[in-house]
């Protein structure tokens, strides 16, 4: 969860945002880009397209500024916005494939080798056991324990009902407790 701190903070910088501060932009680019790479990556698992796809999310933002589009949760947009470019990818590209393999995160230096390699294993099983569930378990796994977001965020996101958001994160976490159990 953001401090109440980091939290006024960023909506200055939205306000600022909205009149067309370049600064502003940037404030938002450093705090989001590392997250839409990572929701990208887990989706596409290229690292070229997915820092393409993520530069091509960041200008729709920027454009929808421009535009002076109306906008009320800076980071539900950004993250539907993230989601539909990757959907359009796929459509584009007519690739079905939605692996999670490559969108590991390096564990700090600080933690003990021994730590690291059974961080690294848990991770590895997580993401076979991640891999089987249907592409929206994936996503809403994703979205509520990776990336921290609120059933609203994610509803807003999805542009699904947040009593719906919370059956189908139940029926994921199921799922993959059931798939655990039997590995």
């Amino acid at each position: 969860m953001k401090s109440l701190k980091s939290n006024l903070k960023e909506k200055i910088y939205f306000l600022k945002l909205k009149s067309g501060d370049s600064e502003a932009f940037g404030f938002f680019y450093d705090q989001y880009v590392g997250q839409i790479y990572r929701f990208i990556m887990m989706k596409v698992s290229d690292v070229q397209v997915a820092q393409d796809l993520t530069q091509d999310v960041f200008l729709k933002i920027w454009q929808h500024f421009v535009d002076q589009k109306q906008m009320l949760n800076f980071r539900a947009f950004i993250f539907r916005v993230a989601r539909n470019t990757v959907i359009d990818y796929y459509r584009q590209n007519k690739q079905n494939n939605v692996s999670l393999e490559q969108a590991e995160e390096t564990p700090d230096e600080n933690v003990a080798l021994e730590k690291q390699l059974s961080i690294q294993l848990e991770t590895e099983s997580l993401l076979k056991v991640l891999e089987t569930l249907k592409p929206e378990y994936q996503e809403i796994l994703t979205l509520r324990f990776v990336e921290e977001m609120s059933f609203d965020e994610m509803a807003e996101i999805l542009q699904k009902d947040k009593n719906n958001i919370r059956v189908t994160l139940h029926r994921a976490l199921s799922k993959l407790k059931q798939l655990t159990e039997k590995n």
